[in-house]
């Protein structure tokens, strides 16, 4: 019956190997989705969070830029040279608003930037309002007024997107950390696994080992 207990040796050894074959498999699958997850969202804080808030911030220092100009400017001759800076400002807000909506927005995010891009147009339409007031000679705190409403209500929003931006940020540094642990917590199931099978495969050995012992020799039978 020897070679029956060889052949049912040789059936486990095999099940032990395929086995050790199927866990690395697997853990290499689930590792390299973790390695993506990963990267996805570091590349998501740089692009989606610390970039956008460099954006809020260039665009918040615009708006209060062109506001100092507006509540300093008195007489048409300061206004001929005030305009070419505003308009300047006006084109910069212009090209980040562009590049913000590039950049992955939460539905949260989304309606408050809409909200933002209406009060850059509106501000706009009352800056071009006070110019031609100011030009007429006109009463300028109505105008002004009208802007530092306007302005205000930009200021908000930008600070309900900035504390989105921190909102999003502590999210993703949580799920990086759950990544990390599912990863540790993987390895050590892998290890724990390939010792259970070590172990396995010493008895075998151990077994074997045993059963030539116990099997008597053609010289003991002579």
């Amino acid at each position: 019956m020897k070679w029956a207990y060889g052949i049912r040796r040789k059936i486990s050894a095999a099940l032990l190997l395929l086995a050790i074959f199927v866990l690395l498999f697997v853990k290499n699958t689930l590792d390299s989705q973790n390695v993506h997850k990963l990267g996805t969202s570091f590349s998501s804080v740089y692009e989606d969070r610390l970039v956008v808030e460099s954006y809020i911030y260039r665009m918040s220092e615009h708006l209060f830029r062109k506001k100092i100009m507006i509540d300093t400017c008195e007489d048409a001759a300061t206004g001929a040279q005030v305009q070419p800076l505003i308009a300047k400002y006006n084109h910069a807000i212009k090209e980040i608003v562009a590049g913000y909506e590039d950049t992955k927005l939460t539905d949260e995010e989304s309606l408050y930037f809409e909200r933002f891009k209406e009060n850059v147009i509106r501000l706009a339409d009352l800056e071009a309002a006070f110019f031609r007031t100011l030009a007429q000679g006109g009463d300028l705190r109505a105008a002004r007024s009208h802007i530092t409403a306007q302005f205000n209500m930009a200021s908000q929003n930008l600070d309900s997107l900035s504390s989105i931006q921190l909102a999003e940020g502590k999210a993703l540094k949580e799920q990086s950390q759950k990544i990390v642990a599912d990863s540790s917590i993987l390895a050590r199931f892998e290890i724990g696994i390939i010792v259970a099978i070590g172990l396995m495969i010493l008895v075998l050995i151990f077994e074997s080992t045993a059963m030539f012992a116990r099997t008597p020799t053609r010289e003991s039978l002579n």
